[in-house]
Parts: C-alpha cells; sequence; structure tokens
C-alpha cells in the first residue's frame, strides 16, 4: 500500500541532503581551481554558489526538514515502518541546521562590521 506521506517525507528529507552536496561539490572545486590558473572566473562563479548556499538555505532547509519528518512521523502512525529511518536523519537535520542558521546570523552580523 502507498503512503503519501512517506512519499513527501522521503522528499522533505533528502532535498536539504542534496542541497548541502551540491555546496560541499562547489566548496571542493572552487578550492581546487584557486592555485593560479586560467580559470579564476569559474574559480569566482563555484566559491560564490557555495558561499550563497551556506549562507541562505539554512531556513528553508530547517523548515524542509521540520515537515519532512512530521511527515514521517505520521508515516509510521499509519504503518510505514520504513519511515523510522527519515525521522532519525530528520532530527539530524534540524540539528545540524540550527547550528547552521545561528552560523547564517553570526555571519550577517559579522559581516557588517567589516
Amino acid at each position: 500500500m502507498d503512503n503519501m506521506n512517506y512519499h513527501k517525507a522521503k522528499r522533505m528529507v533528502l532535498i536539504p541532503i542534496i542541497i548541502v552536496l551540491v555546496a560541499v561539490v562547489c566548496l571542493v572545486l572552487a578550492s581546487i581551481l584557486e592555485q593560479p590558473t586560467n580559470r579564476g572566473t569559474l574559480y569566482s562563479i563555484l566559491a560564490l554558489i557555495a558561499i550563497l548556499i551556506i549562507f541562505m538555505s539554512p531556513i528553508p532547509c530547517l523548515v524542509m526538514s521540520v515537515i519532512g519528518t512530521i511527515l514521517a512521523i505520521k508515516a509510521v502512525k499509519e504503518g510505514t515502518a520504513q519511515a523510522r529511518k527519515y525521522i532519525v536523519i530528520g532530527m539530524i537535520e534540524i540539528l545540524a541546521h540550527i547550528v547552521f542558521v545561528i552560523l547564517g546570523i553570526a555571519m550577517f552580523i559579522g559581516g557588517q562590521s567589516v
């Protein structure tokens, strides 16, 4: 039996993970291209994308993680045992994104004093 809460929870919990992985890939590629080469524009674009993702994404990702975790809890109550792993992943994401939100606020406040 298909459980819509399970599928929605799966999507809502995995999207923030994908966003963080994209930021990490951009940072790694930017650090590789940082050496003096003719790829300065590509380095700048990748670094900008990574910094924007790190600064702008924690609040939307936190909301998606909370919604996904709630939907996973509903799916478990409806009898879908596979949704338990998304509850755990969602809770870990919520804790991580709370830290990232605090860091983002600190970056915003600290950036104004520069």
